[in-house]
């Protein structure tokens, strides 16, 4: 369940929410979730990546293309554009969860469970946040029960 709270909450809430908790933001189309956030941890001097995930049609835009590893002979993923190389930290803002495709919805949980994407982790003190769209007058994709257990909802 959703708590309701002005931005200089929410600023709070995200200064004392440990990077392994992640959050869901829960509001109204255009109210400005993802410039709240941006403009936090751009403060904070976070790199913060965003992706709109009800405009993906791919799994690949999310966690990257598949290749056949010439030495192992193995197939593995090349890190997509926005995986930390130097192993710091990073923001991943999962914005329009609701209104994902499926095949995007797979992606995303074991990234939102467990912070792991193609069999490769984030590093150290990553922190994820959601958000989906209420209200009626969208088209939007019920979230397996699964996606409740670790967030907390804001």
């Amino acid at each position: 369940m959703a708590i309701k709270i002005d931005v200089k909450e929410l600023f709070e809430i995200l200064d004392m929410t440990p990077a392994d908790q992640n959050i869901m933001l829960v509001g109204k189309h255009g109210i400005g979730k993802s410039r709240i956030i941006a403009d936090y941890y751009a403060k904070k001097k976070l790199k913060i990546v965003s992706f709109f995930l009800g405009q993906m049609s791919d799994p690949g835009d999310l966690i990257g293309l598949m290749y056949k590893d010439e030495k192992s002979g193995h197939s593995e993923f090349l890190p997509p554009y926005w995986w930390p190389a130097e192993g710091k930290p990073i923001v991943l803002f999962l914005d329009e969860l609701n209104r994902a495709r499926p095949e995007i919805l797979q992606s995303v949980m074991d990234l939102t469970l467990n912070k792991t994407l193609a069999g490769k982790k984030l590093p150290a003190g990553a922190i994820i946040i959601s958000a989906v769209n209420e209200g009626e007058e969208y088209q939007l994709t019920d979230l397996d029960p699964t996606f409740g257990i670790p967030l907390q909802y804001i």
